[in-house]
């Protein structure tokens, strides 16, 4: 028999009949708790689960797991957090949604929960207040805020600035950019002195959210404002094709056209790499592994095309399953999270790397006070929009990112396809992913 103390819930006098009955009936079979040792399912104490991916600071994960754990204390429940690389995320919760079951609270940013929308309990209950109280940025809401319903809650987001090897920029004698076309010019001169920039053209989440930004500068875009039209054919997406080719050709090398989700921090800190755009995970990693690559570092604003100043970003959330376990439960938990008490202690553990998604805490003294490597990282707000703009972050968009169709269509052209018919490709497999995604 299980020693451990069983916690039982009050039960009223019509449940204990009930269960009185069942316990007679089960005697009667040969199966009683008490033989086997398995307590009924009402005695057995229960487990909030939550999965999320694997922070590059991880003080920032173990925070959230204390927080977890302080909550459980005071619910009388245990606690489980689960955390994974981000590659393993969009399959794990298509698993999970497959099976219906799974963790009680569930990681996802952009588009995804648009596309497990079906499976995702609503939060109006509990975010209508929050929102009330610290106020949801534009951005986040419009992410995860649909038809009126809350689908997830918004946990953060990511600032995507320029991280520069100030070293070779320097000894070249060049100024930091300010748009991608000055970008190309410095950084062809980088790559003759055999320090390259990079950016990914290959099957990694970095490579979407950095070439949505690019084409967005050119004014060029996926899908219209109403979110299911594919606009992919226009001069705009030529002119950001012709200057993505440009780009790798003139200022990169090969090597990212393979590159995983780490390719670019590796990239930097191996001292070669003179520049990429990225979340400031290569700075942090360089800091804590005492790098010699880490005094030169540094972060600038991200950049501006003919079109305009557009950045992208990862708006992550914390949603609940509809087929989780302890969906009330994990409503309580989302409530003690994401409050005074808790939330800025956790943003302080992210080290600044993880950006709020409420204006009440922009101001977190971790950006304020903290070092001014992280100072620049609210400042890209303005600039963010959300995968799918001008329409909104939809199920199409998670697909059409999924099968990484932008980087793909850039690699056609590197690898000799013209341009006319790269894009025709490209159009061609978004249309088919509106036809049979179910919205």
């Amino acid at each position: 028999m299980d020693k451990q103390r069983l916690h039982l819930p009050a039960i009223t006098r019509r449940q204990f009949l009930h269960t009185s009955a069942r316990a007679a009936a089960g005697l009667a079979a040969g199966w009683s708790w008490l033989a086997t040792g398995q307590a009924p399912a009402y005695a057995q104490k229960r487990t909030l689960t939550a999965l999320a991916l694997s922070l590059f600071v991880p003080p920032g994960d173990e925070r959230f797991r204390e927080i977890m754990q302080e909550f459980g204390k005071e619910a009388g429940v245990e606690t489980r957090f689960d955390t994974i690389q981000v590659v393993q995320i969009p399959p794990k919760l298509a698993a999970e949604a497959a099976a219906q079951e799974g963790h009680d609270i569930v990681d996802m940013w952009e588009a995804y929960p648009s596309l497990h929308k079906r499976n995702l309990e609503p939060l109006n209950d509990i975010l209508e207040p929050l929102d009330a109280k610290f106020k949801y940025f534009q951005g986040p809401k419009e992410t995860f805020y649909q038809d009126g319903t809350w689908i997830a809650a918004p946990w953060y987001w990511l600032s995507f600035p320029q991280n520069v090897n100030q070293r070779h920029w320097d000894a070249a004698k060049l100024s930091i950019p300010t748009t991608w076309e000055e970008l190309l010019q410095a950084g062809k001169k980088l790559k003759r002195r055999g320090h390259p920039i990079g950016m990914a053209i290959s099957h990694a989440t970095d490579a979407n959210a950095s070439w949505w930004a690019v084409l967005w500068c050119f004014g060029g875009k996926v899908f219209e404002a109403d979110s299911k039209t594919v606009a992919l054919k226009s001069p705009e997406t030529e002119a950001f094709l012709d200057f993505a080719v440009r780009l790798y050709k003139e200022a990169m090398t090969s090597e990212v056209l393979t590159w995983d989700d780490a390719g670019n921090n590796r990239f930097i800190l191996s001292g070669k790499g003179s520049w990429t755009i990225n979340p400031i995970s290569i700075w942090f990693v360089a800091n804590r592994d005492k790098m010699p690559v880490a005094k030169d570092l540094r972060h600038y604003p991200s950049l501006s095309g003919p079109a305009g100043h557009y950045n992208s970003t990862f708006n992550h959330c914390l949603g609940i399953w509809k087929f989780a376990k302890n969906k009330e439960l994990a409503k309580e938990f989302l409530t003690y999270f994401f409050s005074e008490e808790k939330y800025p202690s956790w943003l302080a553990a992210a080290q600044g790397f993880c950006m709020s998604p409420f204006e009440a805490f922009i101001n977190h003294p971790v950006w304020t006070k903290g070092d001014p490597a992280l100072r620049l990282l609210p400042k890209e707000g303005p600039f963010i929009r959300s995968q799918g703009w001008p329409g909104k972050p939809t199920a199409y968009v998670a697909a059409f990112n999924s099968e990484y169709i932008l980087p793909d269509m850039i690699a056609k052209v590197i690898h000799g396809a013209k341009p006319k018919d790269a894009i025709d490709w490209a159009a061609k497999r978004t249309e088919r992913i509106v036809k049979e995604t179910k919205i």
